[in-house]
């Protein structure tokens, strides 16, 4: 959801609260070491031409690509709480390796 997609729900659909759901063993993480995986992916699975594929995957990667699952959901927990103030932030991480879902809180790990 775009900044100003958030910003409607909390004015018109009265958010109190936003949880964040990050996960471990997340695709998102060093994506750009996927780069081939990725690309026969869309070539082989999907049908699509080499090309554009590798297009794709350069044009969009560096935009999603996050370092590790934890540091992104807390410091996407940190923007959202500059940006609404008054709205209760929760990072969540769900545990692949347990099915558990833990609480973060910044400076704890």
């Amino acid at each position: 959801m775009t900044g100003f997609g958030q910003s409607v729900h909390a004015l018109f659909f009265e958010v109190a609260a936003i949880a964040l759901l990050a996960h471990t063993n997340c695709g998102m993480v060093n994506l750009m070491s996927k780069r081939e995986r990725f690309i026969a992916g869309l070539v082989d699975k999907a049908g699509w031409d080499r090309e554009w594929a590798e297009t794709h995957f350069m044009h969009f990667a560096p935009m999603y690509e996050i370092g590790n699952e934890v540091d992104f959901v807390l410091s996407e927990a940190k923007w959202l709480r500059l940006r609404y103030p008054k709205l209760l932030v929760a990072p969540l991480l769900y545990r692949v390796e347990d099915g558990q879902l833990y609480q973060l809180r910044e400076g704890t790990l």
